[in-house]
């Protein structure tokens, strides 16, 4: 997975003779050179620096044709401006008198008073090749500031970015990759199906073997390695790789940008989890700026009232004035400072204004609390990165911080331990419920997105832990990702992102990878198009959000595309945890015959079942109207269907074996069904034998129920009873179909 020793002394004594001679470009020749060094091909060639160097002895190295380059790190696009010409007539004068000519012609674009430097040209073997799809190809690599070098491969040939932006978006990996990841990676392409129409699958193997030696070249030389590789390679563009008439695959164009690891070493996070636990298992919670006037709004009251309601008998609340408030009958008194607490102190929630946190942090001593939440942002007049020296300055060396502009964080109860909960919403506006079913953490940088999570499941009440980390000035989401991926209360992490800080996104991906937990995210900011490098086409070819869902993919974690999506799979999986398919086979039960034939448009990945005769005979049994087609997996029931009938069903398909996982589709709204408000809890009404269904059965189910605000309490006993629901079938069959994906591979 490594270069060799002597792979890596040969590329960098040409890195050291670039940035000796103040260049951080490659000429195209020592791009040329590196590619030899590791094992690629490259078309003969030969750099001189004059062309009265041009001689018989020089000509005969190259066949009957040859391609001649200026060579300037000053101009970028060289053919616009004539500086790349074909010779065909290998006599030495005439190629001298090309060479000539095609210098005043470059010349001639630039004003007299600063021509740009020409260090001399470049004489390049003719390589034969077709421009058919698939035959020309761009590989390279970007260093991105978050997750490090990104592998870029597409089309190649002039039109490559406008083939990548109209046609077919580049394909992006984070290297290393291993032999067998990058036969993986080139049997997703799509040029697949046509090199396997004209039996040509070998070209996959030529783009195999060149992927892995560029994926080598850009791990060892990017800035997110541990060790010091003493240069870094910043972008590298071969546009294109071309497939030749005897079939070798040629790098024909080149060039390559370095930096030594002192100019562009990405700054590494370490993951950290230490001293997490005094946030979710604290001993000893106090409150800081806890205000007694009832008569105007406190937060940290509120923050107070909240870890109350908590049952926690090692709350503290501090105010320096002094005084007492009481929730319910219970009276605490208002300590004016910390060290009036003789207890242990934990974890500390402050409430108070932002411009005091620097001194509350200075007055600490000598307590060294495990957790501080800083609940506000930061002063308005205060620069972040001023306010982050001056916390520095002042924080024990062992205190974690969530915040600063955070909601904080929620943690159930358990039997053997207290909840916390700093949300400071209020129970009559906000309610933060939890049940057996509560397994999955939410982690976001928005507080307002987790109020908004919490309202949506108010049912399922999915959420074991939820964290609001808002600036992540010490404790980051890399962080909690590690903490929570060792929690066995924890089946499902979900998390709302608006960016991350350099490095971090290598951390991110490499946590994806060894994560057993499916990871669920939304991020926002998809819009940004990233940084353009005029010179490099696979700079151009993509933005900061196509780096961040190629990491996504490859690391095995889920990325959807809108906040509403993102609540159905949170839903799915949580609900669904312990209902792990085998195989992607569905079928399904309506009682409209639109949804079965919009369920049948959505399916992706899943294959529709097809049902055992046993089955069948059971289906025909059951059909007492004869209207139903027993023969197809997507039964369409009518709206005849009575609950025992609808859920005699539904049964009879999760029997089956050739069924893996099922879908049912309500509307509703006939009289013949009980979901009405005031007949839907009734033991025999659709709702409780479908939850009857769901605990006696393994197989993943998933509900729509296509219907408005009168039903919703038809649809509450289903989700507090760990089914998911959905609005409409088209979600209810993405969700199933993602879930399904994600366990089976398929």
């Amino acid at each position: 997975m490594t270069l060799t020793k002597a792979q890596i002394q040969a590329v960098d004594q040409v890195f050291e003779k670039a940035l000796t001679e103040k260049r951080h470009s490659l000429f195209e020749f020592e791009v040329y050179r590196v590619l030899d060094c590791i094992g690629l091909d490259t078309p003969r060639y030969s750099f001189i620096k004059d062309p009265s160097e041009i001689n018989h002895g020089l000509l005969q190295s190259f066949n009957h044709s040859l391609i001649i380059k200026i060579v300037s790190t000053q101009i970028a696009h060289k053919q616009k401006y004539g500086g790349v010409k074909r010779v065909d007539y290998l006599d030495p004068l005439f190629v001298q008198f090309v060479v000539n000519q095609m210098k005043v012609e470059v010349l001639s674009h630039f004003s007299s008073d600063d021509p740009p430097k020409i260090e001399g040209f470049l004489l390049v073997e003719l390589i034969p090749h077709t421009q058919a799809l698939g035959h020309e190809v761009l590989i390279g690599f970007k260093e991105d500031p978050a997750f490090g070098p990104i592998l870029t491969l597409s089309k190649g040939g002039s039109d490559a970015e406008f083939f990548a932006k109209h046609f077919d978006p580049a394909n992006l990996f984070l290297p290393p990759l291993d032999e067998e990841s990058a036969d993986k990676m080139v049997n997703t392409l799509n040029i697949r199906h046509k090199f396997k129409e004209f039996n040509q699958l070998e070209y996959l193997d030529l783009f195999a073997k060149t992927i892995l030696a560029i994926s080598r070249l850009a791990y060892h030389y990017s800035g997110v390695r541990k060790e010091d590789p003493g240069f870094i390679m910043t972008s590298l563009d071969v546009n294109p790789f071309v497939i030749t008439k005897d079939g070798r695959f040629v790098a024909i164009d080149g060039y390559a940008e370095i930096a030594e690891t002192s100019e562009r070493s990405i700054p590494l996070p370490g993951v950290n989890p230490f001293n997490l636990e005094g946030f979710f298992n604290p001993r000893g919670v106090a409150v800081i700026g806890v205000s007694s006037d009832m008569d105007r709004y406190s937060l940290g009251r509120d923050v107070a009232h909240l870890l109350h309601d908590m049952d926690r008998d090692d709350l503290y609340l501090v105010n320096p004035k002094g005084g007492e408030i009481s929730f319910g009958s219970k009276h605490y008194a208002l300590y004016k400072d910390l060290n009036e607490i003789d207890d242990q102190i934990d974890l500390i929630v402050y409430t108070a204004p932002a411009k005091f946190i620097e001194s509350f942090m200075t007055d600490l001593a000598p307590r060294t609390p495990k957790g501080i939440i800083l609940i506000p942002g930061i002063p308005s007049d205060i620069e972040y990165t001023d306010f982050i020296s001056r916390v520095d300055r002042v924080k024990p060396a062992n205190t974690r911080v969530i915040g600063p502009n955070c909601m904080g964080v929620f943690r159930a109860p358990e039997e053997s331990r207290k909840g916390v909960n700093t949300l400071f919403m209020e129970q009559e506006r906000l309610e933060i419920g939890y049940s057996k079913f509560s397994n999955s953490l939410l982690l976001t940088q928005s507080g307002a997105f987790s109020v908004t999570a919490l309202d949506r499941f108010n049912h399922s009440k999915i959420f074991k832990s939820i964290v609001s980390f808002g600036n992540q000035y010490d404790v980051r989401v890399t962080d909690l990702i590690e903490y929570y991926s060792e929690r066995e209360t924890i089946d499902v992490i979900a998390l709302y992102l608006e960016g991350l800080h350099p490095g971090e996104g290598r951390q991110f991906f490499e946590l994806g990878l060894k994560s057993g937990k499916p990871i669920i995210i939304y991020k926002s900011g998809k819009t940004d198009a990233g940084a353009k490098a005029a010179a490099s086409h696979t700079a151009a070819m993509s933005g900061s959000y196509d780096v961040f869902k190629a990491a996504c993919k490859q690391a095995g974690i889920i990325l959807v595309e809108n906040i509403e999506e993102h609540y159905n799979i949170v839903q799915t999986f949580s609900l669904l945890h312990n209902k792990i398919p085998h195989s992607n086979r569905v079928a399904g039960v309506v009682n409209a015959g639109f949804e079965s034939t919009v369920g049948a448009d959505e399916l992706k990945n899943l294959n529709q079942a097809v049902l055992s005769e046993e089955t069948v005979e059971k289906l025909n049994k059951i059909n007492r109207f004869g209207l139903v087609d027993t023969g197809s997996p997507f039964l369409d029931i009518s709206p005849m269907a009575d609950d025992r009938m609808y859920t005699d069903f539904v049964e009879a398909i999760l029997q089956d074996e050739n069924v893996d996982c099922v879908f049912v589709a309500i509307v509703p709204h006939p009289i013949s069904l009980k979901t009405t408000p005031q007949s839907c809890r009734d033991d025999d009404g659709l709702a409780s034998l479908l939850v009857d269904l769901s605990e006696r059965y393994s197989k993943p189910m998933v509900i729509s129920v296509n219907a408005g605000q009168y039903y919703q309490e038809f649809v509450g006993i289903l989700e507090s009873n760990g089914l998911p629901v959905f609005t409409d079938i088209r979600s209810a069959i993405k969700s199933l179909d993602t879930f399904v994906t994600y366990y089976t591979g398929l």
